[in-house]
């Protein structure tokens, strides 16, 4: 990893986003280099990132990222023009819903 003018960058050195991003293209990179198909398990993927970043994750890496992507997300992270923009390559959604007195989680079919 170099900086704009080609000096070494330490990963402990980088923001969280960073960091964040830099997990992403290494993911990214080891799955192209596989050359197979392998599900990709993303958790909260755009919580560190600023807006600008999260558009090009939106855009150009999730629904390109293997033949099956799973985004496990919060409900303020993918929601309004992020949503709708990976709305046609999502096949299926579901809602972890807890509940707190029976200590239990439950799936539900659709999206918040």
């Amino acid at each position: 990893l170099f900086d704009a003018e080609g000096e070494a960058l330490a990963p402990n050195k980088l923001s969280a986003g960073e960091r964040q991003l830099l997990s992403i293209a290494i993911l990214w990179g080891l799955a192209e280099a596989s050359g197979k198909e392998i599900p990709t398990v993303i958790d909260t993927p755009l919580g560190r990132l600023d807006g600008q970043h999260r558009t090009k994750l939106v855009n150009n890496y999730f629904p390109h990222a293997s033949q099956q992507v799973i985004l496990l997300s919060t409900d303020e992270e993918i929601n309004g023009p992020y949503y709708e923009q990976l709305k046609p390559a999502i096949c299926r959604e579901y809602n972890i819903v807890y509940n707190e007195q029976e200590k239990t989680s439950t799936f539900e079919e659709g999206y918040f």
